[in-house]
């Protein structure tokens, strides 16, 4: 009984262990052919790890109908050291010019060493909301085509002191 435990305290502790990567979005412009979405990446683990050279984000257009589209990462240096912040840009294999309607967009990072990590976001402001608000949402928007809960709308002076905000840090 008492290896069992061991054996589950090695497994946790190897876990925790792994790079996790914290992601935040900068610009997706459906409009730039080439370098179209721009994000910074930060290795939040021990061990350095690289980002793999695919991104994939998933989205509902004006239709509520998912759609998919993949980024090829254009960095041929991909490397992450640990607490390091790194920024790179992607392009879309594919032209989609509904993608700057699109609602809740789910973008998917893949590092080589460790987990996954995915970026939810409402709307083209691309301010990340959290799991289980992203998930109720969305199911509200699937059922009745609209977005409900909270603030939805803003100014110009708004979006233009929250954009500011964001910075290039």
């Amino acid at each position: 009984m008492r290896d069992i435990f061991e054996v589950i305290g090695k497994v946790l502790v190897w876990q925790l262990a792994l790079p996790t990567l914290r992601v935040r979005i900068r610009e997706d412009r459906p409009d730039r052919e080439i370098g179209g979405l721009e994000f910074e990446v930060e290795n939040g683990g021990d061990k350095a790890t690289s980002l793999n050279p695919t991104v994939t984000a998933s989205y509902l257009s004006t239709k509520r109908e998912p759609c998919t589209v993949i980024f090829d990462v254009r960095e041929v240096e991909r490397n992450l050291a640990p607490f390091t912040p790194k920024e790179f840009a992607a392009s879309a294999r594919e032209a989609q010019p509904g993608r700057a309607h699109g609602w809740f967009r789910t973008y998917t990072f893949v590092p080589t060493l460790g987990r996954k990590c995915r970026v939810r976001i409402r709307n083209a402001s691309l301010e990340p909301i959290g799991f289980w608000r992203f998930w109720v949402e969305s199911l509200w928007f699937r059922a009745t085509g609209r977005v409900g809960g909270g603030k939805t709308s803003m100014t110009m002076a708004e979006y233009n002191a929250r954009q500011r905000s964001k910075g290039p840090h």
